[in-house]
């Protein structure tokens, strides 16, 4: 069954089908997107942007990749090993919290095994309206999973979602590029803009999606990360 799964998969990837859905009444764009994930941990993300009256505007889902630093941390904090062969602790500073915490960036950014952030092949997290990178980050405190009968889950899901305004000093209107899972928060972020201002780099990233998913004024925008641990299939 899970072979017939992945060629499905592969299958819907390369038709890069992208349809509409009907909800109350109202047609919105529906875009399905997918990377290569980790065979035994599966992340599954859901992206609904609002606008200010409070109508879809549009609904993006799609398969995450599990990164190798997400392996690393699972590995880390699962049986807590002093070093990895020949380099260092394998998940530096991970927050015992988990990985609760739902980032967005809009930086140019191709995800693949090696990322640590969500600006390919940069150093910096930190984005402005006009910089890309690590925009805002949103955690959950309050995750929910189910228990495991050949394939258990956990959800993890922007209790306030992210919002975009163009008024006054808050500029962040833009074009939301990827999405990743990490371990914690950026360490400063504007209260007029939810825009990240400094990052410590004290972040693990789980998993990450690109997307494109363009907001204006007013809008909102929720995200659901579904992870399965083993399979149902």
């Amino acid at each position: 069954m899970k072979t017939t799964y992945v060629i499905a998969l592969i299958a819907a990837i390369s038709a890069v089908s992208i349809g509409a859905i009907s909800m109350n009444g109202f047609t919105v764009p529906l875009a399905i997107a997918s990377n290569q994930e980790s065979g035994t941990m599966m992340g599954h993300v859901e992206y609904i942007v609002h606008d200010a009256d409070g109508n879809i505007k549009s609904y993006v889902q799609g398969d995450n990749m599990v990164v190798n630093r997400g392996d690393d941390c699972s590995i880390a904090y699962m049986f807590q090993p002093t070093s990895a062969t020949g380099g260092a602790d394998v998940c530096t500073n991970f927050n015992p919290a988990g990985f609760h915490f739902i980032g967005i960036g809009n930086g140019t950014i191709t995800v693949d095994a090696a990322d640590t952030t969500l600006l390919d092949g940069g150093a910096t997290t930190v984005a402005s309206s006009g910089v890309g990178g690590l925009m805002s980050v949103r955690w959950d405190n309050n995750t929910a999973a189910t228990a495991s009968s050949n394939g258990g889950t956990v959800v993890i899901a922007t209790e306030s979602p992210f919002t975009f305004s163009t008024s006054g000093a808050a500029t962040n209107a833009t074009t939301v590029t990827a999405a990743g899972l990490f371990d914690n928060r950026c360490s400063a972020q504007s209260t007029t803009t939810g825009v990240c201002t400094a990052n410590s780099g004290v972040m693990n990233m789980f998993s990450a999606q690109s997307i494109s998913v363009a907001v204006s004024d007013g809008d909102s925008l929720s995200v659901t990360w579904t992870i399965t641990v083993g399979s149902a299939a």
